[in-house]
């Protein structure tokens, strides 16, 4: 009782709406170059889903720097990404979503590029916490500007990800208390709902390379011949991301909702949910649904249900174990 009077709703409701989104996200990805309708959603989700997940990771780090910090999250990230690399590496080799095994711990399975690079963020930081703020964020900047242009830097250990999503967990550690609730004030609630509009119209009218968002490939691989004007264009995702992420985070209600409660459980659901989307792509159940006039219905069910279901007491009774590292509590 007394940790959950400690939990503070509106960082959990920030969770919650973001896990909808990421499993949304990753299911409509089937679709994106199917529908434009279906790849402007995908681009405006993909423009705050995950740069709001590293903020509030980077808000809530304001430990490190205590003693035993970096074994805490050592254990914390780095176990848990070793399990599901390899599991997941044996299980997209058997429903046949690849062709080859992969269990390299190099090569970050899908969605376990987050694990590798909260570590990563959490390991930089703890070395640069003590410099100047302002000159560590614009360098952060430069460096997510500046490593696009080397090659080797990209998917491989999510270095190209942890680069260019570090001023983001910056900027979240370096929000203290106070100032997010400015960020949380609803008098700015018309001038986040216009942000946003105006994102999404943008993304409608607009066809260009969505994996520009995504932050894991150097600049030859997203415009085919990278030059300075590459460095600009990145520099425009980073507005883009920062004026979104910072809007919806501003929408964000800050009481208990009846599902707040699955904003304490998202890990479960994020490290889990590949589990059925894998098998929705290798079996092809996304291509039964692609020219069916139900789609939009079916996509949104289908998410309800896997966010519902990974997050329900019994998933986290028995997930524990390897989600956390928490022994599950015994049954009465």
């Amino acid at each position: 009782m007394t940790k959950e009077k400690e939990r503070d709703h509106y960082f959990d409701n920030a969770r919650f709406f973001l896990i909808v989104l990421v499993v949304f996200g990753h299911l409509t990805r089937s679709y994106v170059n199917e529908s434009h309708i279906f790849k402007a959603i995908y681009m405006f989700i993909y423009s705050f889903h995950m740069p709001a997940f590293v903020l509030i990771s980077g808000f809530f780090a304001k430990g490190v720097g205590r003693p035993g910090y970096i074994k805490k999250i050592t254990i914390k990230l780095l176990i848990p990404y070793i399990i599901f690399q390899v599991f997941y590496g044996l299980y997209y080799y058997y429903i046949d979503r690849d062709d080859t095994l992969n269990i390299s711990p190099f090569d970050p399975q899908w969605a376990m590029w987050f694990l590798v690079s909260l570590f990563s963020w959490h390991i930089i930081l703890h070395f640069v916490r003590n410099f100047n703020p302002y000159m560590t964020f614009i360098i952060s900047i430069i460096i997510g500007l500046g490593v696009g242009y080397f090659d080797f830097i990209d998917e491989k250990l999510s270095l190209s990800r942890t680069f260019v999503f570090f001023p983001i967990f910056l900027l979240g550690y370096y929000i203290n208390k106070e100032q997010s609730f400015i960020l949380r004030n609803k008098k700015h609630l018309w001038m986040s709902t216009i942000c946003l509009t105006v994102i999404f119209i943008a993304y409608y009218f607009t066809d260009y390379n969505f994996e520009w968002l995504f932050g894991s490939k150097p600049y030859s691989e997203l415009d085919g011949e990278a030059d300075i004007y590459s460095a600009f264009k990145r520099l425009f995702i980073y507005v883009v991301i920062f004026a979104s992420t910072l809007s919806f985070m501003n929408l964000i209600p800050e009481r208990k909702l009846p599902l707040t409660y699955i904003g304490s459980r998202t890990m479960f659901i994020y490290l889990l949910h590949g589990l059925f989307v894998g098998l929705f792509r290798s079996k092809e159940w996304d291509t039964m649904l692609l020219n069916q006039p139900y789609v939009w219905v079916a996509v949104i069910l289908i998410t309800i249900v896997i966010v519902y279901f990974f997050s329900s007491d019994i998933v986290k009774h028995y997930a524990s174990p390897i989600v956390d590292l928490k022994k599950p509590p015994k049954k009465k």
